[in-house]
């Protein structure tokens, strides 16, 4: 048997009447990789789609900890899926690049603390679909940070924030809960 007998091999329709909007939510979800119990990728490779699809019971945050929320600017981010490496030996590899804005402490602070934690994201694209970028074995990592006052009034301030995930993107259909803060006193 050669290795490319059981590759799926599916059509791939498309109906140009149904929209398909392009950009992120103005949210995304992220969390600690070590703050993840569980996060087991497909296993059920025989579909275009369950190769891609990370089923609800294998996400699973650790006991207290969860997703926090971060609020993008509006048509300022973008998700990407990319092949690397050389002709038979490709790889997949995942980018994000974001505007968080306000170029204030707490910003800065993210930006900060997060420089070098290796994270799990959520995403959620301007279809509804949720994408998970990052994986337990292969976390997303901050790839740039850069933040800027602006020059003038007109102009965005904030942070413009770069990852990258030596991992693909995976669709996860359950729900994510957000963790609020704790009110401190």
């Amino acid at each position: 048997m050669g290795c490319f007998d059981n590759v799926a091999h599916e059509n791939i329709d498309n109906c140009p009447n149904v929209e398909v909007a392009g950009g992120t939510a103005t949210r995304l979800l992220y969390i600690p990789a070590p703050h993840l119990d569980k996060l087991d990728l497909p296993s059920d490779l025989s579909s275009y789609n369950s190769r891609m699809t990370i089923p609800e019971a294998n996400l699973v945050v650790a006991t207290d900890k969860g997703f926090k929320g971060i609020d993008v600017m509006v048509d300022e981010s973008e998700l990407k899926s990319t092949l690397v490496g050389n002709r038979g030996n490709k790889k997949a590899k995942s980018e994000l690049e974001f505007y968080i804005p306000g170029f204030n402490p707490k910003v800065l602070g993210f930006v900060d603390a997060y420089k070098n934690v290796p994270m799990v994201l959520v995403i959620i694209d301007a279809n509804g679909n949720k994408w998970v970028f990052g994986t337990k074995l292969n976390p997303a990592f901050v790839e740039g940070g850069d933040g800027t006052t602006g020059k003038k009034y007109e102009d965005n301030s904030g942070v413009a924030f770069k990852a990258a995930a030596n991992s693909k993107l995976y669709y996860y259909p359950g729900a994510i809960t957000e963790l609020k803060d704790t009110p401190t006193p």
